[in-house]
């Protein structure tokens, strides 16, 4: 790819998170841009993620300010709460 070809990121982060959990890596986004930028021009990078309103302490929130703060445009969506069948409350966060 000639450096010159223009580049957009776009990280479904529930799925990214899963893996690299699952993989037991840790993600360096910076990094990760980087490369992109080497790659050719980085003219957008997006992060894609559902969060639980309300709540005190998100677990994702440090990350999720540290890309928007870091060049990143961070899509949230709020978790939804629900019941099901059999009376367990379960979240859903598709994005």
């Amino acid at each position: 790819m000639p450096a010159t070809d223009r580049i957009a990121l776009f990280i479904d982060g529930a799925n990214l998170y899963s893996a690299a959990r699952a993989l037991n890596v840790d993600l360096d986004f910076r990094k990760l841009s980087d490369h992109f930028g080497r790659q050719g021009r980085l003219i957008r990078a997006y992060y894609y993620t559902a969060i639980v309103e309300g709540e005190e302490f998100s677990p994702v929130r440090p990350l999720v300010d540290w890309l928007d703060y870091n060049g990143f445009t961070v899509m949230t969506k709020p978790v939804r709460r629900f019941t099901d069948a059999q009376g367990n409350t379960r979240t859903k966060g598709n994005m």
